[in-house]
Formats: structure tokens, sequence, C-alpha cells
């Protein structure tokens, strides 16, 4: 969310500074023409010809005056370039400029007759549309003073003499250009502020959609599915870093990458799809070690000729899932029969010990007490075993280093002072980092060692187990607990992982098959191997990546 606000101001401060620049090149361009218009005045009075009306009436105040704006606008190119002043300070002081210089090339040409007087409108125009505010009011105001003055200078300056030479077409001239002066600043004005409230509503529009396309696009990037958009030709477009995790792409640059450089499998079922010619959807085994379920979405009503929207999914990811919600329900019913178990059996094993308190009883009734006792706590076993099911479904993965872990178990391992830690040796411990529920991953290999010590000698000064970790042919980490007792024999080594499957008289065949289960939980599996020279097991916990612990946690949700 954080990132989103921030994306939010900088996209807002982009737009307000898009918003400047244009309004720097609108007064730019409005001073070319004001350039070009004095360009004109200047090179009129250079040529020395004379064509009236310009300059008919004061050949000489038209000659500075045309100096004078020739020289003010190229000014104002460097000015406005280099932006010396504010925007509004330069619009202000060229629209006053325009005003007063126009109105003194109409004087020095016989007034309003000779039609540069017209000019006026497109000056008040220009800066009601660069600054938008009602000052522009003022600029129509100022122009129609102006053009007031200039049409009765006669008279403020000779006297009441010439009234009788006074031409009444002026000031109808003058009247009908006032109203045309105020007319075009107020709508202007107003189509200024529609202009400026439609802009702002775009680049509002424009943000809002920046912003959505940094959330569209940090979504795709956090997905736990490979997102993959290709182009008709096949060429990659988007690649979200689980699809380059996936195929075991090394760089995140996808411009004119090739789905079938990258995978020629998923392209050839990308042909399948887009012809229709068969080839269903199949599992895709990738060099980096993933079996993918890809799934294909056009971009747009067809098939063939427009883009294309590949899903790859994990089916690591899919059957743990699926295996999740059928030990879920599991859980749910061992967990249930357990409880229904426990109370009858505790009654039981109540009754017996009170039985056994009695002195009154033979060695028969002793027998019998004893084998009541034994297995009712046999039954007991039994019953924590199976509520231990319901804890798959509970997992709370971390990242682990095993290199870190394995001693923290052999010391907590040893704490019952029956297993000294010399019995254990560590194999080749690599730095590798797993993801799975600490807790659990000690109930596992707790268990793989009690049953290595049940099958092994006693402890005489030589370990009994060790512990390796490493990679595996698919880059997974393992850890394998290793022992050298009497093994597994051959004709049971696909059993042992069934319920309630034992070789020994006291066990309750729940050890083995509540470890897999719980390893399952974790993302990962257990497997047994035989020993070295066919002496002794290799128990090997095969684990999920470190970097799949956002999958495991939002899996076990």
């Amino acid at each position: 969310m954080g990132r989103g606000l921030l994306a939010s101001v900088v996209s807002t401060a982009e737009s307000a500074e898009t918003f400047s620049t244009e309004n720097w090149k609108l007064l730019r361009n409005f001073n070319f023409y004001r350039l070009f218009i004095a360009a004109l005045a200047t090179a009129l009075v250079v040529s020395g010809e004379s064509l009236p009306p310009f300059g008919a009436a004061s050949p000489r105040l038209f000659s500075y005056t045309a100096f004078l704006y020739f020289g003010i606008a190229g000014l104002s190119v460097a000015t406005i370039q280099w932006r010396w002043l504010a925007f509004e300070s330069q619009a202000t002081f060229l629209a006053f400029i325009d005003i007063i210089l126009i109105t003194l090339l109409t004087h020095a040409s016989q007034g309003l007759d000779s039609g540069i007087g017209l000019l006026l409108l497109v000056s008040v125009a220009g800066a009601s549309l660069m600054l938008g505010t009602r000052i522009t009011i003022l600029f129509a105001a100022l122009a129609t003073i102006a053009l007031g003055l200039q049409v009765n200078w006669p008279f403020l300056t000779e006297g009441e003499w010439v009234a009788s030479r006074w031409n009444i077409d002026g000031y109808n001239q003058m009247g009908l250009l006032g109203i045309g002066l105020f007319a075009t600043a107020a709508f202007t004005h107003f189509l200024a502020r529609r202009l400026r409230a439609t802009e702002a509503l775009a680049q509002q529009r424009g943000v809002d959609l920046a912003n959505l396309s940094q959330l569209n696009e940090l979504v795709i990037a956090r997905m736990h599915s490979g997102v993959i958009v290709c182009d008709p030709g096949g060429v990659i477009r988007m690649m979200n870093k689980m699809a380059h995790a996936f195929l075991g792409h090394t760089s995140l640059d996808t411009e004119a990458q090739t789905l079938g450089a990258t995978s020629p499998e998923l392209a050839q079922q990308l042909r399948h799809w887009q012809t229709r010619s068969g080839g269903a959807r199949g599992a895709l085994h990738t060099r980096a070690g993933y079996t993918l379920l890809p799934r294909f979405q056009a971009i747009g009503d067809r098939r063939d000729d427009q883009g294309v929207l590949i899903f790859l999914e994990d089916t690591d990811i899919i059957k743990q899932q699926a295996a999740q919600l059928k030990m879920a329900a599991l859980a749910r019913l061992t967990a249930s029969i357990a409880h229904e178990i426990r109370n009858p059996l505790g009654a039981i094993a109540h009754a017996a010990q009170l039985m056994g308190e009695s002195s009154s009883k033979n060695e028969d009734e002793a027998r019998l007490l004893r084998i009541i006792q034994d297995q009712s706590r046999r039954m007991n076993v039994i019953i924590e075993n199976v509520t231990q099911l319901s804890r798959r479904d509970k997992i709370n993965p971390q990242r682990l280093m095993l290199a870190n872990w394995i001693p923290e178990f052999i010391r907590q391992f040893a704490l019952d002072g029956r297993h000294p830690p010399e019995m254990f040796n560590c194999l080749g411990i690599t730095p590798v980092a797993v993801c799975v529920d600490p807790d659990q991953l000690q109930q596992v290999v707790a268990n793989l060692c009690t049953n290595a010590l049940r099958h092994s000698p006693g402890f005489s000064d030589q370990a009994l187990i060790a512990f390796k970790t490493g990679l595996d042919a698919d880059q997974r980490p393992y850890l394998d607990a290793i022992d050298w007792g009497s093994g597994v024999p051959p004709e049971v080594v696909d059993n042992i992982f069934d319920p309630f499957f034992t070789t020994t008289p006291k066990g309750t065949g729940l050890g083995l098959y509540i470890a897999r289960e719980l390893c399952e939980g974790n993302g990962g599996k257990l497997d047994y191997f035989p020993g070295d020279n066919g002496v002794g097991s290799r128990f090997r916990v095969t684990f999920a990546r470190a970097e799949e612990c956002n999958e495991l946690a939002v899996t076990s949700l």
C-alpha cells in the first residue's frame, strides 16, 4: 500500500511538471507570433518603402515602436527559454507590452482605420488562454481604455477647436472593438477554465492509469503462478519472476526473447492450443527441476492473430493443496475417533489401577491386570500418535539453515541423558536454507533417530547416527539420517510407511507414517534408501526450497 501511495505522489509530481512545461511551450509559441508581427513592422521600416496606412500618421513613432517591439520580443525568446522570470510574471508583462505597443502602432497608422487594432483581440485572447485568471478582464479594459485614448488623442492634445473635425465612425469602431475585447476576454477565460478542468481530469486519469499499471505489475510480480505474455509471433513481452524461476531463465531482460528459445516444449503446446490441433494440456518438465501445468488465455476474441497470456502452475503445489484438503478431513475424522476412544480407555485404565491396589488377588489376576495396563498404555500411545495427524494442516513454515539447526537438535535430543551427543556424527553439512516448520521437523528427525537407535547396537564410543545435507538432482535441499544398524528387510521396504505396520512387538506402526505426512505437509517428502554396502539405513527428508515459504504459508491458511 505504501508503495502505491508513493507511486501516486510521484505520478502527480510528474504530471505537474508536464503541465508547467506545456504552459511554457504555449508562451514560447505565442512569443514567436509576437516576434513575427514585430519583425514585419521592423522590416517595413528598414525597407524605407511607404505602405499606407502603416506609419502614415507618424512615421517616427511607428519606427520607434516597431524597433522596441522587435527588441522586447527577441529578448523574450531568451527569458522564456531559460525561464529567468516566473511564468505568470512574464505572461502578464508581455500582455501589457502588446496592448501598449499595438495601440502605438495603431495611432501611428491613422488610427482604427488601419486595422492594426484588431491585433489586440489576439493579444487579449492569448493572455486569457495562458493565464486563465480574472486579470484577463483587466487586459480587455486596458485595451479599451488605450483605444479610447487613441481616438480622443487629437482632442486631448489640440483642444476644442478640433471638435468640428471629430470622426464619429472612430467612436463606433472603438465601441465595437471594445465590446469584442471584453467578449473575447470573457469567452477565452471560460474556455481556458474548461480546458484546464479537462486537462486536470485527463492528468488525474493518467495518474490513476499509471498507478493501476504499477499495481498490476506488482500483483503479477508477486503471484505464485508463472505469468508470460506473448505476441502472436511468440515473442515474449512480459514474464514475471516466478516464470523466470520455473523456466530456469536467468536473464530478466525479455526483449526480443522468443518462447521457442526459452522453452521449446511450452512453445509447442502453445501452437497446439492456437491451432486446436490436439495436444491436450500436459505436464511440462523444465530444466530448473519444476513440473508445470500450463494454461493459455487469449488476449482478445481470437487465438491465432492476437496475444496470449500463459499461466504456469507448479504441479507440486497443486498436489500439496489437494493432499492437504484430504488430510484435513482425515485428521478431523481420526481426532474425533481418538477422542471417543480415549474416554472409555481412561475408565478401563483407572479401573485396572484400582484393582491393582487390592491385596486380595492371586497370580493369575495379577497377570491379567498387567496385560490390561500394558495394552491400555499401548492404546494411549496409538491415540496420541493419531491425534498428531491433525497437526499436518497447521504448519508454520519458516526459513531455516540446516547447518545451525542440526547441532541444536543434537543438544536437545541428548538432554534426557540416555543419548550422549557423541553418538551423532555430521557428514558434509552444507549451508543450505530450507522452508519447514521447525517443531514438526524436530518431531520427524527425532522419530527417525529413535527408530535408528532401536535397530542399532549399543553405544561404544562410535557414532551410531550421521547427518548429511545437500541438494538433490532437482536442486531441492535434503537432510539424510544415516545409521549402521540392522537395516530394513527388503521384503518389507514397500510397507514401512503404511499406517499401523510395525516389525517390533511394542511398536504402533504410526511413527514413519506420521513423519512422512508431516514432511508432505511442509511441501517435502520422506524416502528410504538402503545403507552403503547393504549396511544400515538412510532416510532422506527432502524440503521445500527457501523461496517457496510464501506459497506454503498461503496454502496452510
